[in-house]
């Protein structure tokens, strides 16, 4: 009977050192997902950092593509201004042409 006793201290002992072992590799894998998932919580900040930087420059672009439309009217409306004066300049100097060309034929 104490031999079977003993047998079965044996037994707890070594299912013991087992579940130590169980035990201690269980909390290395927990100490590396914490690092893990701090490497993750990192990574999340930055993430969030850069989609603020993003959204940041977005709107900086919408404020001033008003702004940029606007400008670009005003340079295409003083170039028509530009070309209109021009034309009617030469139309104007023809007419001048052809009207002194049609005095000297009936004169």
């Amino acid at each position: 009977m104490e031999k079977q006793i003993l047998n079965m201290l044996c037994d707890i002992q070594r299912n013991m050192k087992e579940l130590d072992l169980n035990m201690k590799g269980l909390d290395q894998k927990v100490q590396g997902l914490d690092s893990n998932v701090q490497g993750l919580e990192g990574n999340m900040r930055e993430l969030g950092s850069d989609v603020k930087e993003i959204k940041e420059t977005v709107n900086r672009i919408e404020a001033f593509q008003t702004e940029d439309v606007i400008a670009m009217s005003k340079v295409g409306n003083q170039r028509s201004e530009t070309d209109f004066h021009y034309l009617n300049t030469k139309i104007t100097d023809i007419d001048k042409r052809v009207f002194t060309l049609e005095n000297r034929t009936e004169g």
